[in-house]
C-alpha cells in the first residue's frame, strides 16, 4: 500500500524525532514520525517496571534540553515539568569521607572548605568560574552546524581536546577530583588521562535544568514525561506519530530516499526522510555503508534496583543524600582502570557508577515505602553479562552503602546488547557513538545526505551537536530540511 503526499518521514520517535516533528509541523510541512516500539521517547521513556513502581530505565536526569526548543515548543504547557535537583552531586567514600556538590558554585565552595580544605575550595570554584564561563559562550553554539574554529574560540584547547585529569590537576585533594573526573568518562570507553573526556565533562555542563546554568533535575512523572510533552507538542502542531509501526527499510530511489517501507510492507512516500536512528542502523535501513571506523560499542549496564527503603550512607545519614545524582568512584586509578578493562574485553574488576533515586523527591513513580535506584554502571565490554555486572556494581555500591543489598526486592538489568534489544541502538551506546576526538564536531556524522543518498538526514544523537537529551541534532536536521525543500 502507498501512502503519497507526505513531505517528511521520520524514522523513530525518540526525542530528537519528536523534536523534529514538531518544528517541521510548525513550519507548515506535512510529517508523520513511525515509532517501533509501542510507546514514544527512544531511550528518553518513563515505564512500569514493576506492578504500580515506574521509573526511566535510559535516561534518567534532564538538563541539555534546549531552552529554545522547550520555549518555542510551548513545552510546559504540554505538560513538562523540571525540578532542579539537589545536591548536584554526592560522592561517599568507604572511609566515611564524602564530596557533595550544589547547583550552586558558592554552596559547593563552602561545602568543600567544610568536608575538605578551603585549599580544595578555592581551586573549585576557580574551575568552576572558568568552566561557566566558557559555557555561557558555548549554549549557543549548540543549535548551530559544527564549526571547530567558533568552539575553539569559545572554550579553548583544553576544554574541546585535553583530559580531565590535566583539567582538575589543580584540586589538591584527589578524593575532590574523583567525581568531577567521572563526569568527563560518562557514557564514554575513556579513562581520566585520554583526551577528549574534558569535552565529555563540560557538555555536561552545557544545560539549563529549570532556567539555572549547568543545573541537571528531575523530570516530573520521569524521563518520558518530557518526549509525552513533545509528542503532545508536535501533533498539537499538525504531526502525526505512529507508534508500533517499526521500519523496515528507507526506500532510495536513483540515489535520493523517497520515503520509507514499514514491516508488513506498508509504503509511505515522502519527499525527505529523517532518520532519528544510530548512524549504523541508519546505514542499515537505506542499504548504504557504515560510516567508515564510527566507534559506537557502548560501555555501559543500566541496573534499576527495586528497594524496599532508602538505606542510610554513614558519610551522609537521612533522605537528602539520595535527592540528587550519587557518585560511586572512589579512586582515579578505579576509575582508570576500568576503562582498560573494557577495552581487553573484561568486565571492569571495580566498576564506577552513577546513580539516582528519583522516587526520593517524585512519589508520581511508587507506592510510599517503595524506590527506584537507577544505577549508570561502567565500564563493560559489548558481550558483557549484564547479571554479573549487576552484582559486581552493587558489591561497589554497598562498600559506601552497606545497608544497600538488605532493601533489595528486585532488579532489572540491561547490558549493551540488552540495551540495543530494548531502545534499537546499536551496540547498546547511549551517545550513538563515543563522543571523542575523531567523532566530535566536523567529525561528527554529516546530517545532509546521509551515506550518499540526497534527502536523507540524520537526526539523531550521532549527529552534531551528540548525545544526551538535548534535542538540538532534531532541531538542527529539521531546519536543513526546511532549507532544502524551499
Amino acid at each position: 500500500m502507498g501512502v503519497s503526499g507526505l513531505d517528511v518521514a521520520i524514522v523513530g520517535a525518540g526525542h530528537n524525532g519528536l523534536v523534529a516533528a514538531g518544528y517541521l509541523a510548525r513550519g507548515g510541512l506535512s510529517v508523520e514520525a513511525f515509532e517501533r516500539r509501542e510507546i514514544v521517547g527512544g531511550a528518553c521513556v518513563t515505564e512500569e517496571l514493576w506492578p504500580g513502581v515506574s521509573g526511566s530505565p535510559a535516561a534518567y536526569t534532564l538538563s541539555l534540553l534546549r531552552s529554545e526548543i522547550v520555549r518555542e515548543l510551548e513545552l510546559h504547557r504540554h505538560g513538562l515539568h523540571v525540578e532542579v535537583h539537589d545536591p548536584y552531586l554526592f560522592a561517599p567514600f568507604p572511609d566515611g569521607r564524602r564530596v557533595v556538590t550544589w547547583s550552586q558554585p558558592e554552596r559547593t565552595y563552602a561545602q568543600l572548605a567544610e568536608d575538605w580544605s578551603r585549599a580544595d575550595a578555592d581551586a573549585y570554584l576557580s574551575w568552576a568560574r572558568g568552566r561557566e564561563a566558557a559555557a555561557a559562550r558555548a549554549r549557543p553554539l549548540m543549535l548551530d552546524p559544527p564549526d571547530r574554529e567558533r568552539w575553539l574560540e569559545a572554550i579553548g584547547e583544553q576544554l574541546l581536546d585535553g583530559a580531565i585529569a590535566d583539567e582538575l590537576a589543580a584540586i589538591p585533594s584527589e578524593p575532590v577530583r574523583v567525581p568531577f573526573t567521572l563526569q568527563g568518562l560518562i557514557g564514554t570507553l575513556a579513562g581520566p588521562g585520554d583526551p577528549g573526556t574534558s569535552f565529555v565533562g563540560f557538555y555536561h555542563d552545557l544545560g539549563e535544568a529549570a532556567g539555572a546554568p549547568a543545573a541537571w533535575g528531575f523530570v516530573r512523572g520521569g524521563m518520558g514525561a518530557a518526549t509525552r510533552a513533545l509528542r503532545s507538542a508536535a501533533e498539537a502542531s499538525g504531526a502525526r506519530v505512529r507508534v508500533s509501526a517499526p521500519v523496515e527499510r528507507v526506500r532510495v530511489d536513483d540515489g535520493r530516499a523517497t520515503g520509507v517501507v514499514l514491516e508488513g510492507g506498508e509504503e509511505v512516500e515522502a519527499r525527505a526522510v529523517i532518520s532519528n536512528a544510530d548512524p549504523l542502523r541508519t546505514a542499515a535501513l537505506a542499504g548504504v555503508e557504515a560510516p567508515p571506523g564510527w566507534r559506537q560499542q557502548g560501555p555501559v549496564v543500566k541496573v534499576m534496583v527495586l528497594l524496599d527503603g532508602l538505606p542510610d550512607f554513614p558519610a551522609w545519614p537521612g533522605e537528602q543524600a539520595w535527592r540528587g545524582a550519587i557518585d560511586i568512584g572512589y579512586t582515579l586509578e578505579e576509575l582508570d582502570r576500568a576503562a582498560q578493562d573494557a577495552r581487553a574485553g573484561r568486565p571492569a574488576e571495580a566498576p564506577w557508577i552513577e546513580a539516582a533515586s528519583q522516587t526520593s523527591v517524585d512519589p508520581t513513580l511508587a507506592p510510599e515505602g517503595r524506590h527506584v535506584l537507577s544505577m549508570f554502571c561502567q565500564c563493560f565490554p559489548p558481550d558483557a553479562d549484564a547479571e554479573d555486572a549487576a552484582d559486581a556494581a552493587i558489591a561497589r555500591f554497598a562498600l559506601a552503602c552497606p545497608g544497600l543489598p538488605d532493601r533489595i526486592v528486585d532488579r532489572l538489568a540491561l547490558g549493551p546488547r540488552e540495551l540495543e534489544a530494548r531502545f534499537g541502538i546499536t551496540g547498546g551506546h547511549i551517545f550513538h557513538g563515543e563522543m571523542l576526538p575523531g567523532q566530535v564536531l566536523e567529525d561528527r556524522i554529516d546530517r545532509r545526505a546521509f551515506g550518499g543518498v540526497e534527502r536523507l538526514y540524520l537526526g539523531g544523537s550521532g549527529a552534531h551537536p551528540g548525545g544526551a537529551v538535548t534535542g538540538a541534532p532534531g532541531y538542527l536536521a529539521a531546519s536543513a530540511v526546511m532549507e532544502d525543500l524551499r
